[in-house]
């Protein structure tokens, strides 16, 4: 008999964002998400952390279509493979109140154990697992979310959709709100849990002291991020201390690209050979890939016509954000000092180099001392008077 339990774990999939097409979408999924999870000989569980949807989306559209599948291939691996599903709801402008679509699953006749939490919830699931739900409410007061975590290990797994105070910088409501989103004290969840906490919300796959995790978006959601996917975890029966969690990285998700054209390739380079450059980079790019073109010139009128070509060129590329800056003479002096900064102490970072001779170069040469044979004719006078009394020559 098996002693483990093998669940998958997906959030923020974002059904409906603009960049990402319906039928993009749903490709991604088939093949990266319910292809893989129909692959695997057992599946007790599929947990869904919020954010299915981008937001409101209308029944007749595309997008619709694809959240109604979406589930709908949920429930139907969970019948085959007889998995527990629980879906928790996410940030309100993303799921709104869309899971009401969905929620006839619930009361199946099938015996699929689908579920749907809106609310904060302990539950049990496979006979004996404590679990408890934290979806992104509302709150007036903190108490309302703080007496779950008895930080005891209660639980052993939490499964949830919000913010934690590391990630703190991601806050976008005021704190004033007669209302509030909580957030999260990592240390807390950790501790209240055996097993593994998993959250949905930040889209950039998390993994805090080998036990909280954030499972990141499905697909790239916007610039900058990497690793999107799902996660696939296994928890031992007997000690739910004992788990291992994995990330399955989409390998159709977009990528992207930071292109930075600087003041001196403007004016060094012939505008065709920057063009050619940029093409030669983005050749083998995805058509949902997304690529920021940053252009910097000077505040001289002389590079204005190549930077109007190249927005002319890339501008119409939906792919493309272009971001300009011209930078100042006082900008340009203060990148100088910073590079001189940078070149002065670079022997800092040479791994070649003993930390010793290190330390002692910039004692010698940055920290300057005033070491007394040196500079202090009074400072000399002293040491001699010293040695005279220590009665040395």
């Amino acid at each position: 008999m098996r002693q483990y339990k093998i669940f998958a774990a997906i959030a923020d999939v974002h059904i409906g964002i603009k960049h990402i097409s319906a039928k993009e979408m749903k490709r991604q999924l088939k093949k990266n998400f319910f292809d893989v999870l129909k692959s695997f000989p057992v599946l007790d569980g599929i947990f869904v952390c919020g954010d299915i949807s981008h937001t409101i989306l209308s029944l007749n559209s595309d997008n619709a279509e694809v959240y109604l599948w979406f589930v709908d291939q949920i429930y139907k691996i969970a019948r085959a493979k007889q998995s527990t599903v629980i879906i928790v709801k996410g940030t309100l402008s993303h799921d709104v109140e869309q899971l009401a679509n969905v929620r006839h699953y619930v009361n199946n006749d099938d015996g699929v154990d689908f579920r749907i939490y809106e609310t904060i919830e302990e539950t049990t699931i496979w006979d004996n697992y404590k679990v408890l739900i934290l979806p992104d409410i509302k709150i007036r007061h903190d108490e309302e979310v703080e007496k779950y975590l008895t930080k005891d290990q209660k639980y052993d797994l939490i499964l949830g959709h919000g913010l934690i105070d590391t990630m703190k910088f991601f806050v976008q409501e005021s704190e004033n709100m007669p209302a509030k989103t909580y957030e999260y004290n990592v240390d807390d969840l950790i501790d209240t849990s055996k097993g593994p906490v998993i959250f949905g919300h930040i889209h950039q796959h998390q993994c805090i002291r080998n036990k909280f995790f954030y499972t990141g978006p499905f697909t790239l959601l916007e610039r900058g991020g990497i690793n999107s996917g799902f996660l696939v975890c296994g928890i031992y029966d007997k000690d739910r201390t004992k788990f291992c969690v994995e990330q399955y990285v989409n390998p159709d998700s977009a990528r992207y690209f930071d292109l930075h054209v600087t003041k001196s390739m403007l004016e060094d380079f012939p505008v065709d050979d920057i063009i050619q450059a940029i093409d030669e980079i983005i050749e083998d790019t995805k058509a949902n890939d997304l690529i920021t073109l940053r252009i910097t010139r000077g505040d001289q009128m002389d590079s204005i016509d190549k930077v109007a070509i190249l927005e002319t060129r890339y501008r119409p590329d939906k792919r493309f954000s272009i971001v300009k800056k011209i930078k100042s003479k006082s900008e340009e002096i203060s990148d100088q000092k910073n590079q001189e900064r940078k070149d002065k102490y670079s022997y800092i970072l040479d791994q070649s180099s003993k930390l010793s001779d290190i330390l002692y170069k910039y004692y010698k040469e940055d920290y300057v001392p005033n070491l007394a044979d040196q500079f202090s004719e009074a400072a000399r006078l002293t040491i001699e008077q010293f040695k005279a009394i220590l009665g040395e020559t």
